[in-house]
């Protein structure tokens, strides 16, 4: 265990490390806000600050880095629900067609399932994947338009999410 100024001066050392891994993440894929990954990056650092041991010769950085990248990668967009891979994922094993096919089989498959989320979730999921609107939101525009947090919106779309990935999975509406 590190004392707490120790403990303090290790998470601020370190710092810059969640800032360059956010940003890395942020530049791969644009639509998860950087904010939101820097957040999620220092609260899984600051866990994991928590939880090492100097004295098992493992320099802090090589410790934390694993639950860091997980923590962020927990932000980024599931394949499964995404406008991009949907329709491969929908018509496996099936020809394709040309792009109104495809497009028309996602309306076909997600916009009946979002049926089955609460109005919140709705909203979360087609703000966020760009669905029924112009532009795609942030979760931080997501959180200003519902007067919620970040965090809270993060929430909602897991949840939403999970639901969706049963829904396409076990063919509920079809």
């Amino acid at each position: 265990m590190v004392n707490s100024t120790s403990y303090n001066q290790l998470v601020l050392d370190n710092m810059g490390f969640v800032v360059s891994l956010a940003e890395e993440y942020h530049n791969k894929h644009r639509q998860v806000d950087l904010d939101d990954l820097v957040s999620e990056g220092s609260l899984a650092m600051l866990r994991a600050a928590r939880k090492w041991d100097p004295e098992r010769g493992v320099r802090f950085v090589n410790y934390a880095v694993r639950d860091i990248r997980k923590a962020m990668e927990r932000l980024l967009p599931e394949e499964v629900i995404t406008t991009e891979a949907l329709p491969e994922k929908l018509k496996a094993g099936k020809p394709h067609t040309d792009d109104a096919a495809e497009q028309g089989d996602m309306e076909a498959s997600i916009f009946p399932a979002l049926g089955f989320l609460n109005e919140r979730e709705q909203f979360v999921i087609e703000s966020y994947y760009g669905l029924n609107v112009d532009d795609r939101m942030t979760m931080a525009e997501i959180a200003q338009e519902m007067q919620v947090t970040r965090s809270r919106v993060r929430q909602i779309l897991k949840t939403a999410q999970r639901k969706m990935r049963r829904i396409l999975n076990h063919n509920v509406f079809i």
